[in-house]
């Protein structure tokens, strides 16, 4: 791949998805696809969608997910328009939908039949619960999918309601993850000639995000051990510390960060006993340790006292603003925004996209169509339909074939690695003891059920690269890969003798994908840190917070970390087809996770960039409509989601509710009405939640067509209906953790088989066989590489 070649450039994306997912068609024009947006004639939903422009009607929220799009215009309602989205379907190789389940086949336009019809073609079929199940129909937003997915139930503290993600969370994490579903469909077509149908569930992929809440239930019910049910904030493994003008989030695990912050602290005699090395010490003293470390903090600036931290070895961000980080040193330096006329005279900062390929930004280059924009000029080129190469024999699993070496930590590089172990590739672990994934020993063994779910289904190959014979069996290895996934400090893998510049010399059509804090260039690029730590550097634990003028309550979520994983499967999968379509060379991907929250919330830095302040948090509350939010049922703790998007969902919920006589006051009435007096009209649903279980709150929604929900958990997700119909708790025993409820896989494609799920391996289980039988090693070289620790394999006792 040339250094300005985009790697999907010379295919052709119809996109329908209409508010949920559109930051599917968006990354997969950002990657060189000519992406053309498809609109009913009166233009697509999520044109309604705030924030807004200053012309009051240029959706922010539209225009961030529509970028390096066409947009067209057809009316499937009609015979003309049938005809038409078929013409289009014929000569494109994916189409993207998000209609609820049969709406289409009303018209003939089944996805599923299409699918067929058009052997060609890749159909992603985007929806909140999947093609089948009994919430097939249900009416969703994303703070239902919030709700239900178990990101809810986990944020904020018990004195405060739970509070709702800031963004489109669920829907853009399903676009992302979309994007990730057609490229795996992709890499299955290049091997057979044929496209399929994929069924996606929104909120499956929102649950994969969970922090590993599902994998950890199932050991804490063996262990007689209640679940938890009340939410624990920011926690005390990633505390927030006042500064003069702000906060700062610290996270200390390693003894070598807690002696530089003792050092710091002036080598203070009441820690300087070596047991307060010990994370597990420290965390249950907090009590006396934090009050030191805030007195320490107080008087410094935030984004000096970060900087100075990160110079000494200790994990600290700063908690900036949107306003903040529009000017910030490190994001200039990486010309993270760039400047864009988003409406007539107003232009925005625009970030500039999630992740660069070859130094290439994949990213902006040209605005949202307007409506209909470009219906005469896609009309003219007739695209010729695309050919149909007959399969040949049994289809296997999308990525047979494919071997990753994932170098991956904690939770993002082994996150991409599972993405692409669930679908067939041979994802081969590289691990040592010398530097082992911490995931692997957070509770004193080399297994933990968050380790068995990102690392289920892959290989684990021992080896320790400071050693000279250790490195040399490495760089064998790596000839046979075709992808490398990583996410170490910045310079870690030239250190260790396999950066991407090496790895290209000796296998030229590797492709690398790499994920640094805050990237690997820019004033920022050595800092270190963990998933919390980028949400205050990156924007959305300020705007993550109530109005009350309190701290941002926090959550134990380690977003964007599995989101940034995704990514770097996104990525990888990006480089190897351009490598396969086009032979020759790999591509190096390089994702900031810092920059994969900014582009998240696109449309909010673009609002904050053209009014200076206006983007602040907003709790549950939402300008999409009211009520709208978070409500409380009976009991304790019980809680449930209702959103009313326009006067047709506020009529159906005044039924559900038995139309009160409150309810029929005269400014009710119109959306604007309601947004005008939403805390009198959310304290009326609220009275009607109280004396009903969630469960209860949910069923009369959904019964008339309102979006609402129960607040659902992990332990809730292990026998929900909707997941156990579409098989998506899965039971693995896993050795060293015991039987563990894994999520299963939140796609399935006509032509997959099941994707197969195993238990994760020991360090250095597979070592010997890949020596021997697949690098052709002497067994005694190999026994003589393990008595001198170049190579290692499962310690005895397991």
């Amino acid at each position: 791949m040339s250094s300005n070649e985009l790697p999907l450039s010379g295919l052709r994306v119809i996109d329908m998805a209409d508010v949920k997912g559109e930051l599917a068609g968006r990354l997969l024009a950002d990657l060189g696809a000519d992406v053309i947006r498809v609109e009913p004639p009166g233009g697509a939903s999520s044109r309604q969608m705030p924030p807004f422009a200053p012309d009051g009607g240029t959706s922010l929220y539209f225009a961030f997910r529509n970028f390096n799009k066409r947009g067209v215009t057809v009316d499937v309602t009609t015979p003309e328009g049938q005809a038409q989205l078929r013409e289009l379907l014929a000569g494109a190789d994916v189409w993207i939908e998000s209609t609820k389940p049969g709406a289409l086949a009303l018209y003939g336009l089944d996805p599923r039949a299409v699918s067929a019809e058009f052997g060609h073609l890749l159909v992603l079929s985007l929806t909140d619960f999947g093609q089948e199940g009994p919430y097939a129909q249900f009416e969703a937003t994303d703070e239902v999918i919030q709700a239900m997915s178990g990101h809810l139930a986990a944020s904020g503290i018990p004195e405060k309601p739970p509070l709702l993600i800031p963004g489109a969370f669920a829907y853009d994490a399903a676009g992302i993850v979309g994007a990730l579903a057609v490229l795996i469909g992709l890499v299955a077509k290049q091997r057979t000639g044929r496209g399929q149908h994929l069924d996606f569930s929104v909120l499956e992929a929102a649950i994969h995000l969970n922090t590993w809440q599902m994998a950890n239930m199932q050991p804490t019910l063996d262990a007689g051990m209640d679940p938890p049910v009340v939410r624990s904030g920011t926690t005390v493994v990633y505390p927030l510390f006042e500064t003069a003008d702000g906060f700062i989030t610290m996270v200390i695990l390693s003894p070598r960060q807690w002696f530089a912050m003792w050092e710091w602290l002036g080598r203070p005699e009441a820690f300087a006993d070596e047991m307060w090395g010990e994370t597990l010490t420290r965390l249950m003293n907090g009590d006396v340790l934090n009050p030191v470390i805030a007195e320490h903090f107080a008087p410094m600036l935030m984004e000096e006292a970060a900087a100075e931290a990160q110079r000494r070895g200790v994990v600290v961000t700063p908690m900036l603003k949107p306003s903040d980080i529009l000017v910030n040193e490190h994001y200039v330096s990486r010309s993270t925004f760039v400047p864009v006329e988003v409406s007539p005279g107003a232009e925005a900062e625009v970030a500039s996209g999630f992740m660069e390929i070859n130094r290439q930004r994949q990213g902006f280059r040209f605005g949202a169509p307007e409506v209909g924009e470009h219906n005469a000029e896609v009309a003219a080129e007739a695209a010729e339909p695309r050919p149909l190469v007959p399969a040949a024999g049994e289809i296997d699993q999308p990525l047979a074939g494919v071997r990753v070496l994932d170098f991956g930590h904690g939770g993002v590089g082994v996150e991409g690695g599972r993405m692409l172990a669930e679908y067939g590739a041979d994802v081969v672990k590289i691990e040592t003891r010398t530097y082992p994934d911490f995931m692997r020993l957070v509770t004193g063994t080399e297994m933990t059920p968050s380790f068995a779910s990102s690392s289920r289904t892959k290989r684990s190959f021992g080896v320790n690269s400071k050693i000279p014979e250790g490195l040399a069996v490495l760089k064998e290895l790596a000839k046979t890969a075709d992808i490398v996934i990583e996410n170490n400090s910045t310079g870690t893998m030239d250190a260790m003798g396999v950066g991407y510049e090496t790895l290209k010399e000796i296998n030229p059509g590797v492709c690398m994908a790499s994920s640094q804090l805050m990237g690997s260039t820019g004033a920022y690029a050595d800092w270190i840190g963990y998933g919390p730590t980028i949400q205050t550097v990156g924007g959305i634990k300020y705007l993550w917070n109530f109005t009350d003028g309190d701290p941002p309550p926090g959550s134990n979520a380690i977003h964007p970390d599995h989101l940034a994983g995704r990514l770097c499967a996104l990525g990888a999968l990006a480089g190897l087809l351009s490598r396969n379509r086009r032979g020759g060379a790999g591509a190096h991907a390089e994702i900031s996770q810092a920059e994969a929250l900014v582009n998240t919330l696109g449309d909010l830095f673009m609002a904050e960039s053209l009014a200076t302040g206006s983007v602040q948090p907003v709790g549950n509350d939402s300008d999409q409509g009211a009520p709208w939010g978070v409500f409380q049922c009976a009991g304790d703790q019980q809680w449930s989601v209702v959103c009313v998007r326009d006067d047709v969902d506020w009529a159906a919920l005044k039924q559900a509710m038995g139309n009160p006589e409150w309810a029929d006051h005269p400014a009710y009435g119109t959306a604007e009405g309601r947004i005008g007096a939403r805390e009198a009209v959310n304290a009326g649903v609220a009275q009607w939640t109280a004396s009903l279980s969630p469960q209860e709150v949910q069923d009369a929604c959904q019964a008339v067509g309102v979006p609402g929900a129960a607040m659902l958990t992990a332990l809730d997700h292990m026998t929900d209906p909707q997941l156990t119909q579409r098989g998506f708790p899965l039971e693995v025993f896993q050795p060293g953790a015991g039987n563990l409820v894994l999520e299963g896989p939140c796609f399935y494609g006509s032509e997959m088989p099941t994707p197969p799920v195993h238990a994760a391996p020991l360090l250095g289980e597979h070592t010997r066989q890949i020596c021997i039988e697949e690098l052709n090693m002497d067994p005694a070289e190999v026994e003589r590489l393990v008595e001198l620790g170049a190579l290692e394999v499962p310690l005895p006792e397991s």
